[in-house]
């Protein structure tokens, strides 16, 4: 581990070395109690909270992660500092292997982590699940929300609205004074 690094706060890898422990086949595992909903090592250090793929990175790049810190390898949690990556080195590293196999790389649409959210259709086109999940939600043709609360509704052009998801500068739709 590299606790020489810039950026690293003060006593961040005598907490993450006290915490993990090293396994075969050069993986890293965590011995701490704390975990995440997924299993994952997490702890606080001097008031700030990290994950043990988090901590290893910043020992390994003395940086802060981008996005989501994931293990590269197979081994489920694995916290070795040379084995976790955040999503702009991910990004870096499919970009760099398209180019190496002369495949197109395009740049995603979102800035949705791809490393979670990445499918692909059953004819081979990739999506952001992310992006689907949040287009799916019901609104009007103009993009506003579709309020299902029948109190307080007042009724637009493009649907009724409660006072929570007026359409921003319109006023309401009146039928009064129209022939």
């Amino acid at each position: 581990m590299n606790a020489t690094a810039p950026a690293v706060v003060d006593g961040l890898a005598e907490q993450f070395a006290r915490r993990s422990r090293s396994v075969d086949g050069g993986h890293r595992e965590w011995t701490g109690t704390s975990r995440t909903a997924s299993g994952a090592g997490r702890f606080r250090h001097r008031g700030k909270d990290y994950t043990a793929a988090q901590a290893a990175f910043i020992l390994r790049t003395g940086r802060a992660p981008v996005g989501l810190v994931l293990p590269a390898c197979e081994h489920a949690h694995c916290c070795e500092p040379a084995h976790v990556d955040d999503r702009a080195n991910r990004q870096h590293e499919r970009e760099a292997l398209a180019d190496i196999t002369g495949m197109e790389h395009r740049a995603w649409a979102c800035e949705h982590d791809k490393a979670v959210y990445a499918r692909r259709r059953a004819d081979g086109r990739r999506y952001c699940a992310e992006c689907n999940r949040q287009a799916s939600r019901p609104h009007c043709e103009h993009g506003n929300p579709v309020c299902a609360d029948d109190e307080g509704v007042r009724p637009y052009v493009c649907g009724p609205r409660c006072e929570g998801h007026q359409p921003a500068r319109t006023r309401p739709f009146s039928t009064r004074g129209q022939a």
